[in-house]
C-alpha cells in the first residue's frame, strides 16, 4: 500500500513557503504522493472547510518544480464549474512537465452556491461531469484533430498539444459515496476516492461498483482526516447529516486501523492531518510533528 498527504493549501497556515517546506520533507520521508482538495470560491456562510483555498491545479503546478518523484494528486476536482476543454490542456501540461506523475479525482462538487456562481447548473452537475470526463480522455488520446458535440461542450476539428505523459491521460479517480458516483465509478473511472470511511465501508462500495457489471481493475485511493494523539476523536458529522471517520488515536491504535484498510484491498492511503474540517487553529507544527510521526511509526511496516 502507498501513502500520501495533504498539503497545507488551504486555510490559515496555506502560504508558499509552508506548502514548499511540507512538500520537500514528505517527499524525503517516504510518502508517496502530495494532495490537494479544491474550491474555487466558498460563500461566506459555508466555510466548513475552510475559506482559503489556493488553486488545486496551480499549486500542484509549483509543487511538480520543488519535488521529484512523489505522485501529484486531486482530491476531488470540481469539473461541472469548470470548462473541460481547459481542464483538459491544464492537466496535460502538468502531467507532461511532471513526467507523468498525476493523479485526477473527480467530482461534481458540493457547494450548489459554488457552482452557480461560476456558471454551472446544480440539477445537471452530474450529467456535466459524464460529459466532461468523456471530453478529457478525448482530447488526452487523439493524436489526429478531432471534434465533439455533446450537451454542453462542442469543438469540431481541434487539436490538443502536448499530450500527458501518461498514455491516455492520468487515471481518472471518481469522488462520492452516492449511487451516481459509484455508478460513474464502475462506467467511467478507472478507480474510486472515496472521504473519510472505514475498511468495511470501502468493501461494500467496491461491492456497489462491481455490481454495475465492472470488472476492470480499480484503483482505490482514501483521503481521512487523521489525528494522532491520546485525545484524538474518532469520527464527526458531515454537513449533511452523514457519519464521517476518522484515522485516529495512538500509533498503536492508527497502524491496526492501516492494517485494516490494507486487507480491505485500498492500494493508496492519503492522510489528512488535522484536518481543517475538525481543528480551526494555525497548528502547522502539530501537522508537521504528526507526519514526521506516521512516517516513523507506521509507515515502516506497511513499505519496502
Amino acid at each position: 500500500m502507498q501513502f500520501g498527504v495533504m498539503l497545507p493549501h488551504r486555510w490559515l497556515y496555506a502560504a508558499g513557503n509552508t506548502i514548499r517546506d511540507f512538500a520537500r520533507e514528505a517527499e524525503a520521508l517516504g510518502y508517496t504522493s502530495l494532495w490537494v482538495t479544491d474550491h474555487i470560491i466558498v460563500p461566506s456562510y459555508r466555510m466548513e472547510r475552510g475559506h482559503i483555498f489556493y488553486e488545486a491545479l496551480t499549486t500542484l503546478a509549483y509543487v511538480s518544480s520543488i519535488t521529484t518523484h512523489c505522485r501529484l494528486g486531486v482530491a476531488v476536482l470540481a469539473l461541472p464549474p469548470r470548462n473541460p476543454v481547459l481542464v483538459a490542456k491544464q492537466v496535460a501540461t502538468l502531467d507532461a512537465l511532471s513526467q507523468g506523475r498525476v493523479i485526477l479525482g473527480m467530482g461534481t462538487g458540493w457547494i450548489e452556491e459554488e457552482l452557480r456562481y461560476l456558471g454551472a447548473s446544480w440539477s445537471v452537475r452530474g450529467r456535466m461531469l459524464d460529459e466532461a470526463i468523456t471530453v478529457l480522455r478525448k482530447l488526452w488520446s487523439d493524436e489526429n484533430a478531432n471534434s465533439f458535440q455533446g450537451s454542453y461542450t462542442a469543438f469540431t476539428d481541434v487539436t490538443c498539444f502536448p499530450k500527458p505523459a501518461q498514455p491516455g491521460g492520468p487515471r481518472v479517480l471518481i469522488g462520492g459515496m452516492t449511487a451516481p458516483s459509484l455508478r460513474r465509478a464502475a462506467t467511467l473511472g478507472d478507480g474510486w476516492i472515496p472521504w473519510a470511511i472505514t475498511p468495511q465501508e470501502l468493501k461494500d462500495g467496491v461491492a456497489r461498483i462491481r455490481a454495475h457489471g465492472s470488472d476492470r481493475p480499480l484503483e482505490l485511493v482514501c483521503v481521512m482526516p487523521t489525528d494522532i494523539g491520546s485525545h484524538a476523536m474518532e469520527h464527526y458529522t458531515g454537513v449533511f447529516g452523514e457519519d464521517h471517520k476518522l484515522l485516529s488515536g495512538s500509533v498503536t491504535t492508527v497502524a491496526k486501523m492501516v492494517k485494516e484498510f490494507e486487507e480491505a484491498g485500498l492500494h493508496h492511503l492519503v492522510c489528512s492531518f488535522r484536518d481543517v474540517r475538525l481543528f480551526r487553529d494555525d497548528r502547522i507544527d502539530e501537522i508537521n510533528r504528526q507526519m514526521r510521526l506516521f512516517a516513523k511509526e507506521v509507515l515502516p511496516a506497511f513499505v519496502g
